[in-house]
């Protein structure tokens, strides 16, 4: 059996209750849920949900689950009946009385199951069309760099560096100019290539920008962009010599925020196994030189398992470094 995503993993969880597991996805899911304790909470929930429609017996019982509910809510008769009088007299009180506990607990039986197994499915597909349009805005990214390259000389969007004075990370220092790497990519919307509405992932809680492009030299505000870029500090690669597979934009670097490192998660000679905060931490869009957008479950999808998160031999950064080869991935904003 192939190895599955964590995703795949909660859809099989309603087929484990209906009895419609092969022995292989049976056994890959238990081993699962022994070594994912959230997806063993979903397990719990759910195994609440179709505990409650045990609680009332109809024999014979059905097979199916869904046949279940159905037999469950005829067995409990025909629905009571509810009169209400032409006039209301003064004091008087009007009370329904049910049938039976067997109605509640039918009804109330479909709500858990809904709760229990459609809340989930909604979450998901909601989550796999997000990732879908996150996917579209770096296609749509990926064209406007091409035809920036087009007109640039074979450049990828760049507004140049000046490494002795240049820091893409923040800094208070009066003789340190601070240019955040997102201003590069800033060009493809000021010089009308891409839309501003394309550099916000729907699973963020980003805005797109609003205002006249040419008014600014960086997006206004933190929150109008939800990629990062490749740091452009260093050697740029370039769409004309350089692998086609080099990943240049990403869902958000989750070590980095804001072009500061986050210390909490940076550790010398460390493995970075973290995924883009974005997309419930599942994965990440990743954008190619050749305008490709995949999507990776780890972030050790640069050329030759490079990690996009981090440079190459790097443990500090002060916001002067950059690539020192054109397949180092270091992806930020």
């Amino acid at each position: 059996m192939s190895e599955m995503r964590a995703y795949d993993y909660r859809e099989l969880l309603a087929d484990l209750h209906l009895g419609a597991l092969s022995g292989d996805e049976r056994s890959a899911l238990e081993a699962r849920l022994r070594d994912d304790p959230e997806l063993a909470r979903e397990h719990q929930r759910l195994s609440q949900a179709v505990a409650a429609l045990e609680a009332v017996r109809v024999e014979p019982v059905p097979s199916g689950l869904h046949q279940r509910i159905a037999a469950r809510v005829r067995a409990a008769g025909p629905p009571p009946a509810l009169r209400v009088a032409d006039e209301l007299e003064s004091g008087q009180v009007y009370t329904l009385k049910l049938q039976s506990f067997r109605d509640i607990a039918a009804v109330a039986a479909m709500i858990v199951l809904a709760v229990g197994v459609g809340v989930p499915g909604l979450l998901h597909l909601r989550e796999r069309n997000q990732r879908m349009i996150c996917a579209d805005n770096m296609a749509q990214i990926g064209r406007g760099m091409q035809a920036y390259a087009l007109a640039a000389n074979g450049s990828l969007p760049f507004a140049g560096w000046d490494g002795g004075r240049y820091s893409w990370r923040p800094t208070t220092d009066p003789g340190v100019v601070v240019q955040p790497n997102r201003q590069h990519l800033y060009l493809l919307v000021k010089v009308g290539l891409v839309s501003p509405e394309a550099f916000v992932c729907p699973s963020s809680d980003g805005v797109p920008m609003s205002g006249r492009a040419d008014q600014f030299s960086d997006f206004p505000q933190s929150a109008n962009l939800s990629y990062a870029y490749q740091n452009m500090a260093g050697v740029r690669p370039s769409p004309q010599r350089d692998q086609p597979n080099m990943p240049i934009l990403s869902d958000d670097n989750p070590l980095f925020d804001g072009g500061l490192p986050r210390l909490d998660r940076l550790a010398v000679d460390g493995r970075h196994d973290l995924n883009s905060r974005a997309h419930g931490g599942a994965g990440q869009n990743l954008l190619t030189l050749d305008g490709r957008s995949i999507w990776t479950t780890t972030p050790y999808s640069g050329v030759n398992g490079d990690n996009v998160w981090l440079l190459d031999r790097r443990t500090e950064y002060t916001g002067r470094e950059g690539p020192q080869t054109s397949t180092d991935a270091h992806l930020i904003k």
